[in-house]
């Protein structure tokens, strides 16, 4: 598998991380997501997990376009609406050094 992109996406209630692979050039996609909820100080509430939805994900689809909207869909039920969203994605065409070496 090729990594094509990630991405950070932020909700009104999460931070997500979302990592889209291809099998081979130009498709099938495949997206993971992997959600972390803000901490939300609420004194009286005795169970930290109580109401908590999982926030973990992934999709499929032949077409680009149509997995990210459907990640950002599912993304946005898990975690609120969608208020940013960054391309993290590196793309690092230096030699890469072995840092075992010791040089």
């Amino acid at each position: 598998m090729e990594l094509v992109r990630t991405y950070m996406i932020e909700t009104t209630n999460a931070l997500f991380t979302l990592v889209v692979t291809e099998d081979r050039h130009g498709g099938p996609y495949k997206a993971t997501y992997v959600g972390t909820r803000q901490k939300v100080e609420l004194p009286w509430v005795d169970n930290p997990g109580l109401g908590q939805k999982d926030l973990d994900g992934e999709a499929a689809d032949v077409d680009f376009d149509v997995l990210i909207a459907t990640c950002h869909r599912q993304i946005a039920e898990r975690g609120g609406e969608i208020l940013g969203i960054q391309d993290i994605s590196v793309i690092d065409e230096r030699p890469r050094r072995d840092w075992g070496s010791g040089h």
